[in-house]
């Protein structure tokens, strides 16, 4: 397999904004009612996308499905709205630190050794060796530390 470098494989890959949802296809993906989720965007708590044109259908981006999927899992707990929200926010906003590490991270997929690897990056500053990862098929991370000069 050839390397594929991070425009080809992490901005395709991890590339969530294309995914839209119109509100009933957000209801019955999270079992969260219509009406709870207009009376959610009326209180600022999820945030439809606005639209150009004539469609006046409300649309939801991936963001807010997983959004609104955790206020419910919260809610179903037994939290107030306002508890869930909180909860909710502060997932989304350790996800989003997640996501922009992952992002700066990983620089490519090849394979190495008969392995399929994510390559981390380099290891170290002088920038002689890359930290690469693979999982096997017991779903263990491994972590391989090679010298630059062994990359094919």
């Amino acid at each position: 397999m050839e390397y594929l470098g991070r425009k080809d494989f992490i901005k395709s890959a991890f590339k969530t904004d294309i995914f839209k949802f119109r509100i009933g296809d957000l209801a019955q993906m999270t079992g969260v009612s219509t009406r709870q989720l207009r009376y959610w965007e009326s209180k600022g708590i999820i945030e439809s996308l606005s639209r150009e044109g004539e469609q006046n259908a409300r649309v939801y981006n991936y963001a807010t499905y997983h959004r609104v999927q955790l206020i419910k899992d919260y809610l179903d707990e037994g939290y107030t709205l306002q508890a869930a929200v909180g909860k909710a926010n502060d997932i989304m906003s350790a996800f989003a630190g997640f996501a922009d590490i992952i992002y700066s991270a990983v620089q490519g997929v090849d394979t190495i050794d008969d392995q399929r690897m994510v390559d981390l990056g380099y290891f170290d500053a002088a920038k002689t060796q890359r930290l690469w990862a693979s999982i096997d098929d017991n779903k263990e991370v491994h972590y391989h530390v090679k010298p630059v000069e062994d990359e094919q």
